[in-house]
């Protein structure tokens, strides 16, 4: 119909003449003002129409996009383009800086909150709540945004869980699903995004000139900043109506946490501040500003104390927040080094020293933990103390302490300590204490009592299926897709060499040498020769951190860097990965060293993989293996024949 008789049944319409239906769009069936053709003629709303004009913006390159304007030269301009073009003004209801839409009221400019604040309200249909008009019912009664969503009947049937309603994606739609999804079993593609890296979804598609996009960098466009004048992230109109990127917010952000009475800020600090800002992603520390723990942390330090030391972290406890701003200080050399296992094993020790309320009992306690346990701890070949060997002395020093419990609840201290009352320990606690107690006794704090004599160890308790574990090996030398390649390495390392965690993650790029017979790596006092593809996996390694303090203050030596900065792997997380594997350490071990006693003569694999020749003998013997003619045999094949 011509555009001339909509308008007059419109208007007859508000005039009150009942027995007239307002015309609907030839597309989406609504009864709306209908400005514009379709085809032949047929008239539709002015939502289908700007839905039918679709072209490649000329802005942002996103094909398929709806066209808001044209430029100059005729080149279109998506509603997103066209909006970022415009300058923002003065809101009339609100005041702020905004982009503006004329209302149709007082034909004054107000921005989009302001404009859904003035909206006109009317009664729903369905609900009778006073709402904003989202949608009219056949008969033009309102209907309101929450049930008109009700009220949406389809009968298309969902391709995964078979239900029938309105659909979220279709088989031959732009999301490219291949099948009819509905709302509830849709998910975002995910695919690697071009700017952070990351595997994430996509929230704006690559096309010819541009790369996916996550979430995260498309809310941030890429601006000149006007304080660096570097082309990075950033917002438009934040630095007094000028672009400023995430780099230059964050650093004036921890310049005003940091910063003195006189607003100057400490030489050691200021390296950590750019190290802070230094990363990809800076704009984490303003999105998650109350939620980062170590920078909370550090401003407290600074705002209470002139000097940093490791005494005013220890007092904060032993958490992931401490730790991690411990480590980024040691790296940017505003603290000294130190061992940390060291340290934390002396503040346990004098914590647990403190429990003994008896004087004499606390001071036999303090000497056997300091010079007994704590002095004879063997250290690994970076002179740290390991983790491993932390924890056996915190169960020894925590044993001691309970057999001083133990006295005290039968009053009696060390000196007056009988035979009975071991005896009464060693029947509740057979395995813990007694190297406490032989200590006493070999140094005369108690009587001439009997102990019982050591306990020669057991095999080995648990071990694998041996096809399981060797299926185990195949999946992670060859299967790229099994896991990481730090997480493949470590897996062959355990299933194949009988590796322990904590010897992994401290080895370094030293430890690994390439010759032309192949490559090398040196477990023990001779290096190991690499079976293919471990090598190729090994000199891989090390695999840089995405982001974060951890890879900007990197140690490059370590082949497993961890989380926190300098410093490399914890065992135990290294440990909760292999776990996720299939692989559990222990019987990975056992299977894998009782395979090395059976077919490698003891003396051989035991300076290979990093054990005592002791430790190797019994475990061939565990494993059944006779190697005592190795020697002659060895000594026959080599001997120079001589022909008759």
């Amino acid at each position: 119909m011509p555009k001339l008789v909509g308008e007059f049944l419109y208007a007859a319409i508000d005039a009150g003449i009942a027995g007239l239906a307002a015309p609907s769009c030839a597309l989406c069936r609504r009864p709306r003002p209908l400005f514009h053709t379709h085809d032949d003629g047929q008239r539709i709303c002015t939502t289908c129409y700007s839905r039918l004009r679709v072209a490649t913006c000329s802005g942002c390159g996103r094909e398929n996009q709806r066209i808001k304007v044209r430029t100059s030269d005729g080149s279109p301009l998506c509603p997103r383009c066209h909006d970022h073009a415009r300058q923002p003004e003065a809101c009339a209801g609100c005041g702020q800086l905004r982009l503006l839409k004329r209302s149709t009221a007082d034909s004054l400019d107000y921005c989009r909150g302001c404009q859904s604040r003035r909206s006109p309200t009317e009664p729903c249909s369905v609900c009778g709540q006073d709402r904003r008009v989202n949608a009219r019912a056949a008969d033009g009664s309102a209907v309101c945004s929450t049930c008109y969503a009700k009220s949406r009947t389809s009968t298309d049937v969902c391709h995964e869980c078979g239900a029938v309603g309105p659909l979220n994606a279709r088989a031959g739609g732009r999301t490219a699903t291949g099948k009819d999804v509905c709302i509830r079993c849709y998910r975002h593609p995910k695919r690697e995004c071009g700017i952070c890296g990351r595997a994430r979804r996509v929230a704006l598609k690559a096309t010819g000139t541009s790369t996916d996009v996550c979430p995260t960098c498309y809310q941030a466009p890429m601006i000149d900043c006007s304080v660096c004048g570097q082309h990075a992230l950033g917002r438009r109109t934040t630095k007094e109506g000028q672009p400023w990127c995430f780099a230059c917010q964050a650093t004036e952000r921890i310049d005003q946490l940091l910063a003195a009475a006189d607003r100057s800020i400490p030489d050691g600090l200021k390296d950590v501040r750019d190290v802070l800002v230094a990363g990809p992603r800076p704009r984490s520390i303003l999105s998650n500003w109350n939620r980062i723990g170590s920078l909370s942390l550090l401003a407290k330090l600074a705002r209470e104390h002139t000097d940093l030391t490791h005494e005013l972290l220890d007092a904060e406890g032993n958490r992931f927040s401490v730790n991690y701003l411990r480590a980024v200080l040691v790296a940017t050399g505003a603290l000294p080094a130190r061992d940390e296992n060291l340290a934390r094993l002396h503040r346990f020790a004098a914590r647990v020293i403190a429990e003994v309320s008896y004087a004499q009992d606390r001071q036999n306690l303090s000497r056997y933990a300091r010079w007994h346990v704590i002095a004879r701890v063997q250290v690994d070949r970076h002179g740290q103390l390991g983790h491993g060997a932390a924890d056996r002395c915190r169960q020894e020093i925590r044993a001691a302490q309970r057999f001083i419990a133990h006295l005290a609840d039968r009053n009696r201290i060390i000196g007056d300590c009988t035979q009975a009352d071991i005896d009464a320990w060693l029947t509740k606690q057979p395995d813990k204490g007694i190297r406490f107690v032989r200590w006493l006794r070999d140094n005369g704090h108690v009587g001439d009592v009997a102990l019982p004599g050591p306990v020669p160890k057991a095999g080995p308790r648990t071990h694998a299926n041996p096809d399981e574990h060797w299926a185990l090996v195949r999946r992670m030398l060859h299967d790229e897709h099994s896991a990481s390649v730090e997480d493949r390495v470590a897996a062959c390392l355990v299933l194949l060499y009988a590796q322990p965690l904590a010897k992994i993650v401290a080895l370094t790029v030293h430890d690994i040498n390439t010759a032309e017979d192949g490559t090398y790596l040196r477990l023990g006092t001779e290096p190991l020769l690499l079976i293919p593809p471990l090598d190729a996996l090994v000199t891989a390694l090390p695999i840089a951190k995405p982001f974060g303090a951890a890879r900007t203050l990197a140690d490059p030596r370590w082949l497993f860097p961890g989380k926190n900065a300098g410093q490399h792997q914890h065992p135990t997380s290294l440990m909760g990965r292999l776990n996720r594997l299939g692989i559990t350490t222990r019987a990975s071990r056992n299977t894998a060293m009782l395979h090395l006693a059976s077919s490698v003569p003891p003396a051989v694999f035991a300076s290979l993989i990093g054990i005592s020749a002791g430790a190797a003998t019994k475990w061939t013997e565990h494993a059944g293996g006779n190697w005592t003619t190795y020697a002659a045999v060895r000594k026959n094949s080599t001997r120079p024949r001589h022909n008759d």
